[in-house]
């Protein structure tokens, strides 16, 4: 589907827009298809109350005539009778007033009468009706409020599954707070337009034709009269719908900014109470809120002004019927009553019918951002012939590897080495030499410009994104928590673990004792992102996450940077006991990881330098004895100072 931005939508004709929006309708109606029986029940529902309109009209002309008909008769009969030359009437010998009074008694004797009977039971037929045109209304509600809901579950549970199914690259350049926008609230503007669009499409139109029929039956030359100008009250509407599409998308615009603001000032709280930048950031969501409250206005000033501008025009088509009633001078006092009736109930449905065509402007935008959301293609997606695997098998594999972020430098270059399955490998070199993005390459969260990387001897874009991650377990600097319970967040690395598992993978991490130490223990929320605990604490439960995980394949990330030497000291020991069997790559910051690798990978500026072992390197790499002195020099210092 063709993106369809605001300012396309902005500078649309009335017909142009029409058309523009077949298509994401189309799509929108797909999704009543699990539904369609309660949604066509409720379209049935809508139509029987479009057409209580004409009834209501014709069952009023009935009573009327039952209250007001033999009243009326007399009145005839009076007024035929004054036309009379005096000198007809005189020799009546008195029957024309006899005629007047049996007009005048068959009237009461037909009112009397009827209170008994036929007057009373057609009387009741008005709230009767309106009884019925009430329980269809309510059931024409209920119908689509139940169909609406199901729809926008569906929509949201479909956006946020493709959304999860995206690349790291899509994360990379789009906004959370816009995302969060686009789920939860251009979702039920999607769903806003399906549902109230098809029921008033249907509804609204059948009113008004009935309600149109029902006065051209009782006279038609009053209903020409009183519709001559309805026709014109379409004017307003597509004078008005251009303000809308130009007004409507930027109030979509503006509420992701909100979003963005919140989400941002949220998360990065730490960083706005550090620096002291509470003012700074109220003063952000004030002008964002500012500028979304500006378009809400405009957008439902526009929406209010077309109910004014179409009941003015409508007006001179009454006033033009009460001329007709004025000349007629024979008219009935039901036949009337029923007339106005009409209007009455012609209207209502005619200005929501001028609103519909304003209401699919305003959704569209949302719409079609839902709908692009939910067809974008992951940048990263199995192979059709891809394939499980179960361990690492012949180890791992880069072979000639490049990679680059966008269009910037690589960030690796022509990586090529080697693995051995159950061996531990330290990736050491400065900031920037593309120790990270190995890792991220190996978890196949970006694709490598050229070359290829291996598990088992098997590509890994043969190998199934989901298979791929199950058989490895990571334990990255940055750790993340969720606001859930410590138990839970331990569970997340195998979520069928036992209660016995979770607290082995504690012990191991060295977690248990500051667990139990809690005021619920394992069932301690731990507070937005791990905030409840310290940084040292959050890490272990990052470690019993990846222990508990116990893939074949361990990425450690500065696993134990946040954690004191003794700490460290029984990490290390698990990490230890935990990689045996396991293949391994640390990025090394720490003596210790150094000394305890088999194979020690030497990057610098995205290339590898050297492969191996730490006596190997001090000998031969005049980059690895500097890289060791800068960075582990004053650890060996602090060693022998404590030797002393």
């Amino acid at each position: 589907m063709k993106k369809i931005s605001r300012k396309d939508i902005a500078g649309m004709s009335t017909l142009e827009f029409l058309k523009a929006g077949a298509g994401p309708y189309r799509q929108l109606a797909g999704y009543l298809k699990p539904y369609k029986a309660r949604f066509l029940l409720g379209i049935f529902f809508g139509a029987l109350y479009g057409l209580m309109n004409g009834g209501m009209v014709l069952t009023i002309k009935y009573v009327g005539e039952m209250v007001f008909g033999r009243k009326d008769n007399a009145k005839e009969f009076d007024k035929l009778v004054e036309k009379l030359p005096e000198d007809v009437v005189a020799e009546s010998g008195g029957a024309f007033d006899a005629a007047r009074e049996a007009f005048k008694e068959a009237a009461a004797l037909d009112v009397e009468t009827a209170l008994n009977g036929p007057l009373l039971i057609a009387a009741m037929t008005v709230p009767a009706i309106m009884l019925l045109r009430g329980f269809c209304g309510y059931m024409n509600s209920y119908c689509m409020l139940w169909v609406s809901l199901r729809v926008l579950s569906d929509i949201r549970i479909k956006l946020f599954s493709k959304l999860m199914g995206q690349s790291l690259d899509f994360y990379n350049k789009k906004k959370g707070g816009e995302l969060i926008q686009t789920v939860f609230n251009q979702t039920r503007m999607a769903q806003h337009a399906l549902t109230t669009v098809a029921s008033d499409i249907v509804k609204q139109p059948v009113a008004v034709l009935s309600a149109v029929v029902a006065i051209f039956i009782i006279d038609w030359k009053f209903a020409l009269a009183a519709l001559v100008l309805f026709p014109i009250c379409i004017i307003p509407v597509i004078v008005v719908g251009r303000k809308v599409r130009k007004t409507g998308g930027k109030e979509e615009e503006e509420a992701g900014m909100l979003m963005v603001v919140m989400q941002e000032s949220f998360s990065g709280i730490r960083v706005v109470k550090s620096h002291a930048r509470e003012k700074h950031e109220i003063e952000k969501f004030t002008t964002a809120n500012n500028k979304m409250m500006k378009f809400i206005m405009r957008w439902q000033k526009a929406m209010e002004l077309v109910g004014p501008l179409v009941e003015t025009v409508a007006s001179f088509g009454v006033a033009a019927a009460l001329v007709y009633v004025a000349i007629r001078p024979d008219l009935g006092a039901a036949h009337f009553l029923a007339l106005q009736a009409g209007l009455v109930l012609l209207y209502p449905p005619a200005k929501t019918l001028s609103r519909l065509h304003i209401l699919m402007q305003k959704c569209l935008a949302a719409t079609t951002k839902v709908f692009e959301m939910m067809e974008r293609e992951p940048a990263i997606q199995d192979a059709e012939d891809s394939v499980d695997i179960d361990g690492v098998g012949e180890g791992i594999s880069f072979e000639k590897v490049s990679f680059a972020y966008g269009k910037r430098a690589d960030a690796v270059s022509a990586i090529d080495f080697s693995i051995e399955q159950g061996k531990s490998y330290a990736l050491v070199g400065q900031s920037g030499a593309g120790k990270s993005t190995l890792f991220s390459l190996l978890l196949r969260f970006y694709e490598p410009r050229e070359g290829r990387v291996t598990v088992g001897g098997i590509d890994i874009r043969k190998i199934k994104q989901t298979s791929l991650r199950d058989n490895i377990g990571v334990v990255n600097q940055d750790t993340f928590l969720f606001h859930d319970s410590i138990y839970e967040n331990i569970r997340y690395g195998k979520l069928d673990a036992t209660r016995e598992e979770i607290e082995h993978a504690a012990r191991l991490a060295h977690a248990h004792e500051f667990i139990v130490e809690q005021d619920k223990g394992y069932d301690t929320k731990v507070g937005d992102k791990g905030c409840q605990l310290s940084g040292g604490q959050q890490q272990r439960l990052s470690i019993a996450r990846a222990i508990l995980r116990d893939a074949p394949i361990l990425l450690l990330d500065e696993a134990t940077s946040a954690l004191d030497s003794e700490a460290e000291k029984h990490i290390q020991a698990a990490l230890e006991e935990l990689s045996k069997g396991k293949t391994t790559i640390a990025i090394a910051h720490r003596l210790s990881t150094i000394l305890n690798a088999d194979q020690i990978v030497v990057m610098d500026k995205g290339r590898v330098c050297e492969v191996g072992t730490h006596a190997e390197l001090m000998e031969t790499s005049d980059i690895y004895r500097r890289l060791y002195m800068m960075q582990f020099g004053h650890e060996m210092d602090d060693g022998q100072v404590d030797k002393e």
